[in-house]
């Protein structure tokens, strides 16, 4: 396949292009610091035949455009780490949508936050509106903007991201969030990979967990 990775050089942006590579799928990968494009650190990319690097700004609506033009699906790790007020995810999935109308990509599989479910009781009501009440409406705004009925988008929820391998033992739940507090950023770009070869949850916020 071809795949378009958005988020290149985040935790699990850095994790899906080797994995994809391995699998034989053609990859570009799309960053605003494209030298940062690297194996879990340990050497750069570049060279790799099936690798197309593509330096450019999220915010740009034609150059996502230009990277993502002929991709079978795409696939966004792009996630800020600030917990002030912002509407950088939902300009982001606006900008989004757009070029994947301008390019007739209509396959994209993204992660939003487990926080964006009104479920998981007094614990996460009262993280959603304290200390990350900021990051869940942007989460909130961008998977809004995302989810039109024209796309088949698929929006994954997971709660806590941890470094460390993949597990592979998965708790996945249609438009609920999934038990469990943590879920590792291998185990999401596996699962990301292995929706967009085989779609199972297209139109559906998906909960997330090991």
């Amino acid at each position: 396949m071809r795949l378009t990775v958005l988020g290149a050089t985040g935790g699990i942006g850095r994790l899906l292009i080797p994995m994809a590579l391995d699998q034989g799928h053609q990859v570009t990968a799309f960053a605003r610091a494209p030298e940062k494009v690297t194996s879990n650190g340990a050497g750069v990319l570049h060279s790799h035949q099936d690798l197309r690097v593509v330096g450019g700004d999220l915010y740009n609506v034609r150059q996502i455009a230009d990277a993502i033009r002929g991709s079978d699906a795409v696939l966004s790790a792009f996630g800020p780490t600030t917990l002030r007020r912002t509407h950088l995810r939902r300009d982001f999935g606006r900008n989004l949508v757009q070029a994947l109308r301008q390019t007739g990509v209509a396959r994209f599989i993204h992660v939003s936050s487990a926080f964006c479910f009104n479920e998981g009781g007094l614990i996460y009501a009262v993280m959603t509106n304290t200390l990350f009440r900021n990051v869940t409406q942007d989460h909130r705004d961008a998977d809004n903007e995302m989810a039109q009925p024209d796309l088949a988008w698929t929006i994954l929820r997971p709660p806590r991201l941890l470094d460390g391998p993949a597990k592979g033992k998965l708790r996945i739940f249609d438009g609920h969030l999934a038990p469990g507090m943590t879920i590792t950023r291998a185990d999401v770009a596996a699962f990301m990979l292995q929706e967009a070869v085989t779609p199972r949850h297209v139109q559906q916020f998906v909960g997330l967990s090991s």
